[in-house]
């Protein structure tokens, strides 16, 4: 088994990342929503540029290169790519704890009592044995996604440490706001990264790596009601949050998230605000397919234009944007990339788990820009959730993976 990355530095590198809070702000229009997202990309860049070897750059919205120079200019260049936020579903100060030589049973988060259980998360039992870091239960563990800037990070400092470890020209890229709405992806200069493919290290346990992602888009429906005192409303009024109603029930009563799985898309309702003079409604729109997702915004504009022909086209207003679009095209026509992750895994003994993601990472965005970008596991589990773990081994082989790439990229088995 290949030891290039130490679990002890691997470790106290991303415990060192969890003490910074970088949760994401959704509403605020800024990038980086937050300030401390900023911070943790200035702490990342010292870190780096402090070895002599890799030049950092920190831009005023946290979008942060840091390049280490070939010293084979003849292997790939590779981008690795890791987001600097946490989601907002919890925004407490991170609390890591770390449980050593787990040997099964339930593991209990001190500070709130809750338990993450065998019974609920199977996949514990394949790491007896082995130290998991979680937290005290008050916090997200911010796994997702500073696990991958710490591998990533060592990664690095192993290359710059091993004269004799060939590469082309290294990068890694710190990205803000991935999770409200991959805002960082989108404002990046891909073009200008002048690179031949990137590795997103956003995804879960050991092995798994996405070849696939959804089509995702968004829509936001204003209604303008008529208001009028009920007591002499017959004929005259017209209830705004009833119109946004008549939006929902025509919706696929199947094709919600809660009633489909695998590849099948849906139609999410997230969320409907106002009152009877002016209501909004905000939907979410998913799908695998091209032809599938532009299906489900015809139907929606299909029933817009029905409800506008009722009630005034002025008076009900639809706007569809597009959030990310589906990978498997841009890797598809790259299959070495694919190729390299799977052998690097043979290589380092783990068996390879291709998923289908129902999701979205910052390579959605990178990959239609023109440099295709696959993703691969972190090693952590239950992304979002207080009860957020990773496995001290998994996240030490989210950094071998990298180098075993960047080595097999020089013997003609990635791009």
């Amino acid at each position: 088994m290949k030891t290039r990355i130490d679990a002890e530095q691997i470790v106290n590198t991303f415990l060192g990342y969890t003490t910074i809070n970088t949760t994401a702000e959704p509403g605020n229009p800024h990038l980086p929503s937050s300030d401390n997202q900023r911070q943790l990309a200035q702490r990342v860049a010292d870190e780096l540029s402090s070895t002599g070897s890799v030049k950092a750059q920190v831009a005023d919205n946290a979008i942060t290169t840091l390049s280490l120079a070939a010293n084979c200019p003849e292997m790939p260049a590779i981008v690795f790519f890791a987001h600097l936020d946490t989601a907002p579903d919890h925004t407490s100060d991170t609390q890591a704890q770390r449980v050593k030589n787990y040997q099964g049973g339930d593991i209990v988060l001190p500070a709130t009592g809750e338990v993450i259980s065998p019974a609920a998360f199977p996949e514990l039992q394949h790491y007896l044995g082995q130290d998991i870091i979680t937290t005290d239960g008050s916090s997200l563990l911010g796994a997702d996604d500073k696990a991958a800037i710490a591998a990533a990070v060592e990664a690095i400092r192993y290359m710059t440490a091993t004269p004799d470890f060939k590469h082309g020209e290294i990068k890694l890229v710190l990205l803000p706001d991935e999770e409200i709405g991959i805002r960082g992806a989108k404002a990046l200069d891909v073009p200008g990264l002048n690179a031949d493919f990137g590795i997103c290290l956003d995804c879960c346990g050991v092995g798994e790596y996405v070849i696939e992602n959804w089509y995702a888009g968004s829509a936001k429906i204003t209604f303008k009601g008529v208001t009028a005192h009920p007591m002499s409303a017959k004929g005259k009024l017209v209830n705004a949050l009833l119109m946004a109603n008549d939006v929902i029930n025509a919706l696929p009563v199947a094709e919600r998230p809660e009633l489909t799985e695998g590849r099948e898309g849906y139609f999410w309702v997230q969320k409907l605000a106002g009152d009877t003079a002016c209501a909004t409604l905000d939907l979410a729109i998913r799908d695998f397919e091209s032809d599938s997702y532009q299906n489900r915004k015809s139907t929606l504009q299909t029933i817009i234009d029905r409800l506008q022909s009722r009630f005034g086209r002025e008076n009900i207003i639809l706007e569809l944007s597009d959030t990310y679009g589906n990978v498997k095209e841009g890797l598809d026509k790259n299959p070495v990339i694919l190729a390299s992750v799977q052998q690097a895994m043979l290589n380092l003994g783990i068996t390879p788990k291709p998923l289908i993601m129902r999701g979205g990472y910052d390579g959605s965005v990178i990959t239609p820009a023109g440099l295709p970008t696959v993703n691969i596991f972190t090693g952590a589990h239950n992304f979002h959730s207080t009860t957020e773990f990773i496995p001290v081994e998994s996240l030490r082989l989210s950094g071998e993976m990298l180098l075993e790439i960047v080595e097999l990229s020089g013997k003609g088995t990635a791009a």
